[in-house]
């Protein structure tokens, strides 16, 4: 198809274009069918229809509800926000004890308490039997010892026997016992056994130990940890990561648990620095679960409750005298480019229920989030309590005041207003 158009639809000489930045009063008209906007009635020069009037800020009730318009009322409160963040739990590293020999030898039988990762282990249990010409040498001694009553030697070997937490072993040759070439090595701690947790730096797990295997003194046989305690590493986002302090109080939930109120939880640690990967940092939560709701790798939602002080730094959450009070926005009613923000506040309402709003440029504080998900800012300037605002169909407000060619949030001088002079540098 092929349109015929006036020549002064698509070219505007200066003269003509400079008389329409100068008559730019908020009222365009609009075709309702082609994408041609002019700034006087009649019909389109495109498809013949009857152009419309658009008048920025300016809603009739159909309009209204064409474009789902709703309003929100600044309100003015303190600046509370929830900070949300996932973690997975592992056992508290700080809680670990190693099962070790004090004697070296050949591992010649397991116990249970050596067979599986995970197994609770009591004090006194025993590991495994462990082949030691180290330790049969000693008993002979000993045997010898008591044979000629040699009270010295017999002090010295039992103090040595006890050294190697074999005092029971010294005791049955005392009683008369014959040496024997095995020895069992006994847990002196209670706890888990683990082989991983999470917190390896070389990525490798321990071994548990194998019949037949040579170990050496002090090498490690078991590693143990307290089976209730925990610790949670969670990311905070960069925009969040200042308003958190080692000793807040954290609230928890999983998502096979639902909330978990009986686990009291309070962040240990937090990272001086940034992880420059994540743009985010690394928080330690510290938390006893003796009821045993919780297991290594469970996804947990931490949630920490903070608040703004007066200045905008970040104040005490358990104290409500530290806190500040702002007027406070929902989100959606801001319009933003990343560096300029607007609203469209309510001017007023007419007996026929046309609404008039007019543009509200904004200096906006942090973001916030309150427990429920809502998202709300700090508002600066711009915006007082009580205001009424735009918070669904803002967009389409502003892009009515974009036709007209009044200020929006893309043209803070409106559409039509010529662009301003280049400033000359030397």
């Amino acid at each position: 198809m092929i349109a015929i158009l006036p020549k002064d639809s698509l070219f505007t000489g200066p003269a003509k274009a400079d008389a329409i930045a100068e008559s730019a009063t908020g009222e365009r008209w609009a075709c309702p069918m082609m994408d041609f906007i002019g700034n006087r009635p009649g019909n389109c020069p495109v498809c013949g229809m009857k152009m419309t009037r658009v008048t920025a800020g300016e809603l009739t009730r159909e309009q209204q509800r064409r474009m789902d318009v709703t309003l929100a009322t600044v309100t003015e409160g303190p600046a509370r926000t929830t900070v949300r963040a996932y973690g997975t739990v592992r056992y508290d590293d700080r809680t670990m004890q190693v099962v070790i020999p004090r004697v070296s030898g050949r591992i010649v039988k397991r116990h249970d308490a050596a067979r599986h990762a995970g197994t609770m282990v009591n004090a006194g249990d025993p590991v495994v039997d462990l082949y030691s010409p180290e330790a049969f040498a000693a008993q002979g001694e000993l045997a010898a010892a008591v044979k000629l009553g040699d009270r010295p030697t017999m002090d010295a070997l039992r103090d040595r026997f006890e050294r190697w937490n074999l005092a029971n072993v010294a005791q049955a040759i005392l009683d008369g016992g014959a040496p024997a070439d095995t020895v069992t090595i006994t847990s002196p701690y209670s706890g888990r056994v683990v082989l991983a947790l999470g917190v390896e730096p070389d990525g490798m797990e321990a071994q548990l130990p194998q019949v037949g295997q040579e170990v050496m003194a002090d090498a490690t046989l078991l590693r143990l940890v307290d089976p209730s305690a925990y610790i949670l590493a969670v990311y905070v986002p960069e925009n969040r990561a200042h308003w958190l302090r080692a000793g807040q109080p954290v609230r928890l939930a999983s998502d096979d648990r639902g909330e978990l109120p009986g686990i009291e939880a309070g962040i240990a640690w937090v990272a001086p620095e940034l992880d420059l990967n994540l743009r985010a940092r690394e928080v330690h939560i510290h938390l006893d679960d003796p009821e045993g709701r919780l297991m290594p790798g469970s996804l947990v939602n931490a949630r920490f409750e903070a608040a703004l002080a007066p200045d905008l730094n970040v104040a005490d959450a358990a104290k409500p005298e530290t806190w500040g009070s702002f007027a406070l926005i929902p989100k959606t009613a801001v319009l933003s480019t990343g560096v300029r923000h607007v609203a469209w506040r309510l001017a007023e309402r007419q007996r026929d229920g046309r609404m008039r709003f007019e543009l509200a440029p904004l200096a906006l504080g942090p973001r916030i989030e309150d427990e429920s998900g809502n998202d709300l800012y700090v508002v600066r300037a711009g915006l007082k309590p009580g205001d009424e605002v735009a918070a669904q169909g803002a967009f389409l407000i502003d892009s009515q005041a974009q036709l007209a060619g009044t200020p929006s949030l893309l043209f803070p001088h409106g559409a039509t207003a010529p662009a301003p002079a280049p400033v000359h540098q030397h």
